[in-house]
């Protein structure tokens, strides 16, 4: 089977979600005022980024080539922007300038190259099996 544009935009969703709590978690239980730019942010946003990525490609269905991990990061990147904008700015930011920051375009584009990059090494390890 190609590319799962179903399973790419749940892919996406799940990984807005996840980071979702673990910013709440950072701001709400370890009191952080700017989860956004701390090393543990970043940190975590890498691990929940291949965990969404190994969910993606786990199923036997789906292709492991780099063409599919660039359009899982674009689905992902897109999925990401659109759930901030009808949920996150309206909900608790208040105000669309939410994405004039760099540093939320930063995390949106480290996903994106994860997801090409894991889909590269995703291949490269089946075609040793």
């Amino acid at each position: 089977m190609k590319f799962s544009f179903k399973r790419a935009v749940l892919t996406g969703a799940i990984l807005w979600v996840l980071i979702f709590f673990e910013v709440s978690i950072l701001m709400f239980g370890f009191g952080m005022k700017d989860p956004m730019s701390s090393w543990a942010h970043q940190i975590l946003l890498f691990a929940l980024t291949i965990f969404a990525c190994w969910f993606y490609f786990k199923s036997k269905k789906v292709e492991r080539e780099v063409q599919d991990g660039f359009k899982l990061g674009l689905t992902m990147l897109l999925t990401g922007v659109l759930l901030d904008a009808i949920i996150t700015v309206p909900l608790f930011v208040k105000s669309y300038s939410f994405f004039n920051s760099g540093l939320l375009w930063a995390g949106y584009i480290e996903g994106f190259v994860i997801a090409v990059l894991y889909s590269m090494f995703e291949k490269k390890r089946k075609r040793r099996k």
